[in-house]
């Protein structure tokens, strides 16, 4: 009993790594079927997972992706995961909303469709410090508050 016990084990293990190894080919020869399908408008997931619509696709090796408005990016076409459909396209980003107008700079202030808005109202207020005039000491042994001090 006990001899036949060891050659049923091969058995089971060289059966379980043909039908891994099996599946593991057929899902690679999707994988590469899919990257090598795309065409110029497709939207697609990157590995990265970045969402994008191919710009692009007529080199054999690598593909342009807009992954935002006027943003174009170069990649290897086995960086691609998967192929988004359509319909969830729109759900991609989800509570995006596109600006109104670019913004023009005058000075102090910018300036969209909507109205003005000066610096200083987005960084808090009426402060009158420069970013240069601000000094900060790191150094332990002129008063800082580290705990090391006290060793």
């Amino acid at each position: 009993m006990e001899s036949l016990l060891f050659p049923l084990l091969l058995v089971l293990l060289a059966g379980f790594m043909f039908f891994s190894m099996r599946k593991q080919k057929k899902r690679a020869a999707e994988q590469q079927d899919m990257q090598n399908s795309i065409q110029t408008g497709t939207r697609i997931q990157l590995t990265s997972g970045l969402f994008g619509t191919i710009i692009d696709a007529s080199s054999a090796d690598y593909i342009d992706v807009e992954i935002a408005t006027g943003v174009v990016t170069r990649w290897n076409r086995l960086a691609i995961m998967k192929v988004v459909p359509t319909e969830d396209a729109a759900a991609t980003y989800a509570g995006y909303v596109p600006p109104s107008a670019p913004l023009t700079a005058d000075g102090d202030e910018f300036s969209t469709i909507d109205g003005t808005v000066s610096y200083d109202s987005l960084s808090g207020g009426d402060d009158d410090r420069d970013a240069d005039d601000t000094e900060i000491n790191l150094r332990k042994d002129q008063g800082g508050n580290s705990s090391d001090s006290d060793k």
